[in-house]
């Protein structure tokens, strides 16, 4: 007789994606720190991953709080936590203009961990039947 996985495990854990860009955010800067020799590098990739991680916990409690079967609930809080995003958004943008020392690339890697991590646990979450 077959087991099934625990209600944990088969559902879709933002905790897993943070973790796991945590993660991959972690190996890459000490990479870009240990192999390319780069401390900006590195602080641009741990900034970035950093940014990315808290604009998708701050985009999932907005859709939690407006996303809603019965009746969304879109207030003053889910409002400012999307400008919150947009200007923590620009701000990297910003940066990326005025500061002469952060590594374009390691930003696009700090990103791209995230999406990395989202698609590992769509993956996984596809595998154990999610849907």
């Amino acid at each position: 007789m077959t087991q099934s996985a625990s209600p944990e495990l088969e559902s879709f854990s933002s905790r897993r994606v943070i973790a796991a860009t945590g993660a991959l955010v972690a190996v890459g800067a000490a990479i870009e720190l240990v192999v390319m020799g780069s401390l900006a590098g590195a602080l641009s990739l741990t900034a970035a991953g950093a940014v990315a991680m808290i604009n998708f916990r701050w985009l999932e409690l907005l859709l939690n709080a407006v996303i809603q079967p019965e009746r969304p609930r879109f207030d003053g809080r889910s409002a400012l936590r999307m400008l919150g995003r947009l200007l923590l958004l620009a701000g990297v943008m910003a940066a990326l203009l005025w500061v002469p020392r952060i590594d374009p690339i390691a930003v696009t890697l700090g990103f791209t961990a995230l999406v990395v991590a989202l698609i590992w646990e769509g993956i996984r979450w596809g595998r154990v039947g999610g849907g």
